[in-house]
């Protein structure tokens, strides 16, 4: 078996909820368990951390959460998690917390978190955990130092956006042409299949799912390959129903050959390739000196550790499969980590790989070897901007070895707020770009005191309503989001002890970079009744075109909304709502429950996302459902239901309304 995440990563959605009175422990523990059973770690993870809240002497309840949080990738809450029990008896718990800080980039507090558990770690394996521990900080080191030298600004690493990319993950990505890509996706029905997207005037396609390819029930067609001569295309098909879920599978390498202008049916390689009992994935052919030679990824006997990278050979005139015994690329490149998805230039006799075993700055890293059969240079690591903290993998060049792809579920300002999905990005030569930022302080009003740990929140605001797309808590008292042209935008700035201050803006009259100071009022200092909304701050923004910096006047339109914190009442009746929106629209409804806590901390975060209302089911009026509201399309809705998943609401789900009237659950 082999935790696929570079290969798959399906959201798995539930649409089960629970109404009625409070869940016990036992009752979050036991629907952890059975969400876990059937693959659905974002689910598990909330529950397990839901039971922990109620019975938090039970450790062993959040470490399974931090277990669940890790394998979705989703690092800041792994690594909150395992720190409620990095000093407690759980496997090799403290590693699992350094290295979801490292890959969170938090780089002072994960070498730090590594050097004390490597301090305190006294297995009988104390010195390959010590080597572990050390090429880890070697890893932080060269990722801070890479952060503080100057990027090299000829290259340029972008998102290829939502044409391309989906919620889903998207992965190995085929450079058929300079304008052509083909990869794979579980966009559909969470089951991957080779898709293709085309180049036309600068921009992709919107991407459709490519055609005379076979079809398997219960498997996953992923990670292809074409000859140069294109007469045959090589894939692997994985186990689609493994424990419900695609992180954990077996995957077998099969070939089609050119049949005309179709192909034939799947080929399974022989079996010494596809080993009994061993994943093997991954491929990547070439042709050279009258050789066909394929590089593909296995966790067979005889390699150094994990999965590792191999390769067989055949004669290019041979119509067969008749390949030679995989050999092993040898310990150069392979390590007692792991080695994934090869890709081999020819022209350069480079090999370009991602591994998380040689010294990385993130999880897998991408680096690139000289040689060719067991010969190879010292693998180099490909820096920044194509490495990140996160996971880095699916290095492939297009034809003319200019620019490429790869593979990351890094965050990508305003159009991927998350790491847990894979997208595909394109890099080569940077353009000469008029980037957008918004940027300012924020300062206390009325006084030079310093304000520090604050909660800045970005919003795009479509059809009057909010959209989170990012969210960060700021140490310092400074603030810089990316932003995109023709856009209406807000942002929402809150401290404890501060009324809350909204600052709008828009891209759409002036697609320049906006500067705007925003002034925080103590809550104390307020007057009782709240300040009405303005159209213009008292603080006008200003907008400055990089480079060079300058003030130049502009109409950006400015909101400043200061709300006094009510006083906490009593009880806490279901609010009514009122409905006005006209036509069809969708809710995020998060919970259905007895009586609602306006001010109960699991609304914290997630609120954020929208606005939180309340309604009484017709059929037992002391139910009353929490709901975000509202979303005018349905992909707007998933967004803000999977982002609500990961705050703690694992049974949120859709409900569609039209004209105030509600629908019903709506099913993807």
């Amino acid at each position: 078996m082999f935790r696929l995440l570079p290969l798959l990563f399906p959201l798995l959605l539930s649409y089960s909820f629970a109404i009625g009175q409070d869940v016990s422990w036992k009752k979050h523990k036991k629907s952890a368990e059975q969400f876990y059973k059937d693959g659905k770690y974002t689910e598990a993870a909330s529950h397990f951390e839901k039971a922990w809240e109620k019975k938090p002497d039970n450790k062993d309840l959040i470490y399974q959460a931090g277990e669940c949080y890790a394998l979705i990738k989703d690092y800041k809450k792994a690594s909150s998690a395992y720190q409620q029990v990095k000093d407690d008896e759980f496997s090799l718990v403290g590693l699992k917390y350094a290295r979801a800080l490292k890959q969170d980039g938090q780089y002072e507090a994960a070498k730090q978190a590594f050097r004390d558990f490597s301090y305190d770690y006294e297995g009988t394996d104390k010195t390959l955990i010590n080597q572990l521990v050390s090429t880890e900080i070697k890893g932080i080191e060269l990722g801070m130092r890479l952060a503080n030298e100057k990027t090299d600004n000829t290259l340029e690493v972008k998102h290829l956006g939502e044409q391309v990319n989906s919620l889903q993950t998207e992965i190995a990505p085929i450079a058929f042409a300079e304008d052509l890509l083909y990869f794979s996706s579980t966009r559909k029905n969470d089951k991957a299949f080779l898709y293709r997207s085309q180049k036309q005037r600068g921009t992709w396609s919107k991407a459709v799912a490519a055609e005379n390819l076979p079809n398997i029930p219960e498997k996953h067609l992923a990670n292809g390959t074409f000859t140069p001569d294109s007469k045959r295309f090589y894939f692997t098909l994985c186990d689609a129903n493994s424990n419900g879920s695609g992180l954990v599978s077996i995957c077998e390498i099969y070939v089609l050959k050119r049949l005309g202008s179709g192909w034939s049916d799947p080929i399974r390689m022989r079996d010494y390739i596809n080993e009994e009992g061993s994943t093997t994935t991954h491929p990547f052919v070439i042709h050279q000196a009258g050789q066909e030679i394929l590089y593909f990824v296995s966790n067979r006997k005889g390699g150094k550790g994990g999965m590792d990278i191999w390769m067989t050979t055949r004669a290019i005139n041979s119509d067969d499969i008749d390949f030679t015994y995989p050999v092993n690329l040898g310990k150069q490149i392979n390590t007692i980590g792991d080695e994934v998805t090869p890709f081999y230039d020819t022209a350069a006799g480079l090999l370009y790989f991602s591994s998380n075993g040689h010294i990385s700055i993130g999880g897998w890293d991408v680096l690139k070897a000289k040689g060719e059969g067991r010969t190879w240079d010292i693998p180099e690591n490909m820096g920044m901007p194509i490495n990140s903290s996160a996971d880095d993998f699916y290095y492939t060049l297009k034809p003319s070895r200019k620019s490429g792809f790869l593979v990351s579920n890094r965050q990508a300002g305003p159009e991927k707020v998350t790491t847990i999905h894979e997208d595909i990005f394109e890099f080569g030569k940077a353009l000469k770009r008029h980037d957008l930022y918004v940027s300012g302080e924020i300062m206390e009003k009325g006084s030079t005191a310093d304000i520090q740990h604050l909660n800045i929140a970005l919003y795009q605001i479509v059809n009057g309503k909010e959209r989170l797309l990012q969210r960060k808590k700021s140490k310092a008292n400074t603030y810089r989001f990316p932003i995109l042209s023709q856009r209406n935008y807000r942002i929402a700035v809150e401290k404890e002890g501060y009324l809350k201050s909204t600052f709008d803006f828009n891209t759409i009259q002036n697609s320049q970079s906006i500067q705007q100071d925003i002034y925080l009022n103590k809550a104390s200092s307020q007057p009782s009744t709240p300040i009405a909304q303005t159209t213009q701050s008292s603080f006008p923004a200003r907008t400055t075109p990089p480079p060079p910096p300058r003030v130049v006047k502009t109409n950006v339109n400015t909101t400043v909304v200061n709300k006094p914190l009510p006083k906490p009442p009593t009880s806490y009746p279901p609010n009514k709502v009122v409905t006005t929106n006209q036509g069809t629209y969708y809710k995020v409804q998060l919970i259905a429950i007895n009586y609602y806590n306006a001010q109960s901390p699991r609304y914290k975060d997630v609120k954020f996302l929208g606005a939180i209302e309340t309604e009484s089911v017709p059929q037992n009026p002391k139910i009353v459902r929490v709901l975000l509201s509202s979303f005018t399309t349905k992909q707007e809705a998933i967004s803000m239901m999977q982002q609500a998943r990961g705050f703690g609401f694992a049974d949120a789900f859709m409900v569609k309304y039209q004209n105030g009237k509600r629908l019903g659950m709506v099913y993807q």
